[in-house]
Parts: C-alpha cells; sequence; structure tokens
C-alpha cells in the first residue's frame, strides 16, 4: 500500500470527532441456545455497526454492546423475536462522554496524587505520559525509559524500567493494548508515579524494587490511545488501515497464541479483527520482541472492564500444566484487593469467564516467550454498572491501589516459589 493511499485513509478517518448522541447500551443475558446463537449472529454481523463491550460466549453469560441511533428499533426488535430478556443500561452514551471531558478539563487539585502532579490524577495524553516518565529519568536514578519501537504512526513506544541493583529477574507489567480502557492505563501509570517518587520513603516500594525489577509499559497502542482523546472516545484497535473502508486490528488478536481462531474477527471492520497475519502489527511485533529480549519471569497485561484476573489460557478450554499454582495465587491477589476497597475480583480463564479469545498476549508470553507467570486483569468497573469503559476520573486512585495490591501480592508469592 503506498504511503499516498495510507494518508489519505487516515486524512478521512480524522475528519472531527465522533458522537454518541443516543447511542444505547444494552444488556441481554442469553438463557437458551437460540439466544445465544441469534447474539453471535449479531457480534459476527458488521452491517449493524453494533460495538460489543461484553461479547456473546455462552448461556447464562451478560453480553454488553453499544447500538447506533439508527439500529436501536431493529435491535430490539431481533432481541424480541429471540424472547430475550433486555435491560437498556444506558440511552445517550455520549452525556456521559461529555461528562469525562468536562472532568479532564477540570482537573482541579482536589485530587490528591502521591507526588502531587496532576498528570497522573487524569487520563493523561499520550505526550503527557511520554514527558512525564522522561521527566522521572532526569530526576531518579533507579529507574530508566526504553523506546522499544514505533507505532504505525511513528510514535515512540515507551516503557519504563525500574531497578535497584543488577542480578534480578524481571516482572512485566503493559497496558493500554485495547486504548479505549483509559482506567487501564492510568491506573499502571499511579503505580509507576509511586516507584518512581517515594523509593527510600515508601516501604512497600523498597521491598518490591529489592525483590524483582520491573518493567511497565503504560501505553502499548498509542496511535489508537491517540485516537480516542481527538477523534473517536470508544475505538479500541490500532491505527494502520486496512482497506478503504477499515483501520485498525485489535493488537490482543495479533500474537501466536491460537492466531486467527475463535473470538477473533476475519473482519477487518470488527472490533476484535485478527490482522493480517500473526505480528501483522507493528506495535505487538515490538512489544513481543522486547519481552524476549528481558525474558521475565511474570508477564501481566492490564484491561478493563469486570473485574477479573485472568490465568491462561484465553484461546483454548486446555489449562497449562501448572494451572493449579497460577491460580491459587490468582486468588490470594484477589483477596489482597478485596481487602484495599472491598470489591470482588473473580478469578478464573477467559472462556470460564468470558470467552475464547485468540491471538492473545498474555498466552504468547506463556507459550513462546517461557514466561512461568502469565496473567491478564480485567480492572473497575464491574458488568452491568452502566456506562463501561467511561469510568469517572475520580476511581483512578482507588483503581491503582487495588492493582498495586495484586502485583505486590503476586511478586511476593513468585518470590517464595
Amino acid at each position: 500500500m503506498s504511503t499516498f493511499i495510507i494518508l489519505i485513509f487516515m486524512c478521512a478517518a480524522q475528519v472531527g470527532a465522533k458522537i454518541y448522541s443516543h447511542y444505547h447500551l444494552f444488556k441481554v443475558i442469553p438463557q437458551n441456545q437460540f439466544q445465544l446463537t441469534g447474539l453471535k449472529a449479531m457480534f459476527e454481523d458488521g452491517d449493524y455497526k453494533i460495538d460489543f463491550w461484553i461479547a456473546p460466549s455462552s448461556v447464562n453469560r451478560t453480553t454488553e454492546f453499544l447500538v447506533p441511533p439508527s439500529y436501536v428499533s431493529r435491535v430490539k426488535g431481533i432481541l424480541h423475536s429471540l424472547d430475550a430478556e433486555t435491560h437498556i443500561l444506558n440511552k445517550n452514551i455520549q452525556e456521559v462522554i461529555d461528562q469525562e471531558n468536562e472532568e479532564q478539563a477540570h482537573n482541579g487539585s482536589q485530587y490528591t496524587a502521591y507526588a502531587s502532579n496532576s498528570v497522573t490524577d487524569k487520563y493523561a495524553s499520550y505526550n503527557e505520559i511520554k514527558n512525564l516518565l522522561h521527566s522521572y529519568e532526569t530526576k531518579y536514578k533507579h529507574l530508566s525509559v526504553i523506546k522499544f519501537g514505533k507505532s504505525f504512526e511513528g510514535r515512540d513506544l515507551v516503557a519504563i524500567k525500574f531497578s535497584t541493583g543488577p542480578g534480578k529477574r524481571v516482572i512485566f507489567v503493559e497496558s493500554g493494548m485495547h486504548c479505549r480502557e483509559w482506567i487501564s492505563i492510568a491506573s499502571s501509570l499511579k503505580i509507576i508515579e509511586r516507584m518512581a517518587t517515594t523509593l527510600g520513603q515508601d516501604p512497600e516500594i523498597d521491598e518490591l524494587l529489592r525483590l524483582y525489577d520491573w518493567i511497565f509499559v503504560p501505553t502499548v497502542n498509542p496511535d489508537g490511545y491517540y485516537y480516542t482523546h481527538n477523534f473517536d472516545r470508544m475505538w479500541r484497535k490500532n491505527r494502520r488501515p486496512i482497506n478503504f473502508f477499515c483501520t485498525g486490528t485489535d493488537l490482543n488478536r495479533n500474537f501466536a497464541a491460537g492466531w486467527g481462531g475463535p473470538g477473533a474477527s476475519p473482519n477487518p471492520c470488527n472490533p476484535t479483527f485478527r490482522g493480517t497475519s500473526v505480528f501483522s502489527e507493528p506495535e505487538a511485533k515490538a512489544l513481543a520482541s522486547f519481552v524476549k529480549l528481558v525474558q521475565p519471569i511474570a508477564f501481566f497485561s492490564v484491561h478493563a472492564y469486570s473485574q477479573y484476573i485472568m490465568t491462561p489460557y484465553g484461546y483454548t478450554y486446555k489449562k497449562p500444566a501448572d494451572s493449579m499454582e497460577l491460580t491459587h495465587l490468582a486468588h490470594k491477589a484477589a483477596a489482597a484487593i478485596k481487602a484495599v476497597n472491598g470489591l470482588k475480583f473473580t478469578v478464573g480463564t477467559p472462556p470460564e469467564l468470558l470467552y475464547i479469545a485468540t491471538g492473545g498476549a498474555y498466552d504468547w508470553a506463556k507459550l513462546e516467550a517461557n514466561v512461568k507467570y502469565s496473567y491478564a486483569f480485567e480492572l473497575r468497573p464491574t458488568q452491568s454498572y452502566g456506562n463501561g469503559f467511561l469510568l469517572p476520573k475520580r476511581n483512578i486512585k482507588p483503581s491503582s491501589l487495588e492493582l498495586f495490591a495484586a502485583l505486590k501480592t503476586f511478586a511476593k508469592g513468585f518470590y517464595n516459589r
């Protein structure tokens, strides 16, 4: 594909911000196979422009999806024909986006950060995140910023590494692969701030950096994240054009872990499009190379939403030989989260909790990069919250404390084995 044609695609895609006025958020729990089959047909049919936030998977499991106003009546008719119990969680998701935008514009001093830096108390932009990491690098000796690749649109793929001395194994934490999941990025950034600014003052940080080196990649998908801030808040994929009509690949379906199987769409317009081939996307390929280079003992993929800690595998119902050990540690981490704010995180594999999803990063880490401890988080909120990915920024600090409690529990559990 020529550079000229790519530029045409990019310019056409970036004319004004997408408005979600009167988009309806539906919740349906299929109670029989007939209803489930109908919902799956909706999921696979790109003509309806339906955005599934929680895809249909099995009987008695929730599915949530966003419907444009021009299709609301048609979708209601389909659900009525299926005799499916239907709940409308929100009738105008744009109102929530507007509230979020207003809140972002008035980032006030009433929110307290560990280092009194407002960047970590809001949903920071890609440039704000990148500049913050570099400011830490100039100020603190126990960390360094690593550029490990470029995005399709030429943005730096950056990681921050914390180390207090040689000879330690690495724990690797990535977030933002699905760029609309802002809470995952903000929660990780808040932990980065704490690790950067409180060494020697915070016994918990001192202990974690004594046990391991830590690498965080706060925005695996910087092009998509930029796009969510400026053009389409609900965008999920990266921004490489596939054809004249469709842009983007779901990076978490592009890894070599059952690539091209269930839960990953062959349709380039689908939000779960798997890509044109394994590692067709520069962001996924660069992350994989980086992980193999640092050879971590543990890999965490941070997502939202549903409040889950997911153990391998996501691409199959089969489990690894050490599944019992991995699950035991995950239950301890869930208990640690509950001790923070009382929130319940459920432990299980994606097929047990949600659905089979092939081509995922944390499966690849376990299967191909020889990472023993590989997990994925789905952070707050819970299902049926009503606004899905659209969380007020007051959730950032408590969510980061929940994630921190889990990571700390995992790290101490690994060290004792």
